[in-house]
């Protein structure tokens, strides 16, 4: 690990050893994220309570991570040896299979998209997650489409509100540089550990008919190896 990174382990722990409180249980709003990031909150009590939030809240701090200019200037503390080596070996299995994450929310006949790790295509136009904040663009008529590059490899997913109650879900992979569909793919769709369908694709893309909202996991694999999971999260 780089004297960099253990330096944003320190960061992080001396943040969360000067919080005052354990936190809301509530998840702060994109827009009091942003202020966040931006430097834009000048409560101390709001700042601080965002703070301690991050440390205990996963979703919020790869939201945060996502996008912050961390300063490494600031004065180190002491982290107990146990705590880095976890943050340790936490980030180094980082390295295994790459992962998409879609979040979404069923609002009658739209499709409210909370948060991605993948860029979504908005007409003709391919936009990072982060600038459909800037922009406050979450709401989606009829459906959405979600790109992320695995190495040479491209996948879409595309969510589509069917009736308010139910999704239809296509995944499509693709060479990255020549657009061409990948072919000899197992997809599989995956929900609780347990597999719900698994297709054989010829044609580079498969589509799951009459999902219900739920957490699903998706994996794309090949003959010989897993090449991608896409985590699908619809609440309603």
């Amino acid at each position: 690990m780089s004297d960099r990174m253990e330096k944003f382990i320190r960061q992080v722990y001396r943040k969360w050893k000067t919080g005052k409180s354990a936190g809301s249980a509530e998840h702060p709003d994109e827009e009091a994220l942003a202020c966040f990031v931006e430097g834009r909150i000048k409560e101390k009590a709001e700042l601080e309570a965002i703070e301690l939030h991050i440390s205990v809240c996963e979703r919020c701090a790869d939201i945060v991570a996502a996008h912050v200019k961390l300063d490494f200037s600031t004065e180190e503390v002491e982290v107990p040896a146990a705590l880095l080596e976890k943050a340790k070996s936490v980030l180094n299995s980082g390295a295994g299979i790459p992962v998409l994450e879609v979040f979404l929310r069923l609002k009658g006949r739209l499709l409210e998209l909370i948060n991605t790790t993948g860029d979504v295509l908005v007409g003709q136009e391919l936009v990072p997650a982060a600038i459909l904040r800037s922009r406050s663009i979450k709401d989606f008529k009829g459906e959405v489409r979600v790109l992320k590059d695995f190495g040479d490899m491209r996948a879409e997913v595309k969510i589509e509100n069917k009736d308010k109650e139910l999704l239809n879900l296509r995944i499509t992979v693709k060479e990255k540089g020549t657009n061409k569909e990948i072919r000899d793919l197992r997809i599989t769709l995956i929900k609780g550990g347990r597999e719900l369908e698994s297709y054989h694709t010829d044609s580079g893309n498969v589509d799951f008919e009459n999902i219900r909202p739920g957490e699903y996991r998706v994996e794309i694999s090949d003959i010989e190896n897993q090449l991608a999971s896409i985590i699908l999260d619809v609440k309603k």
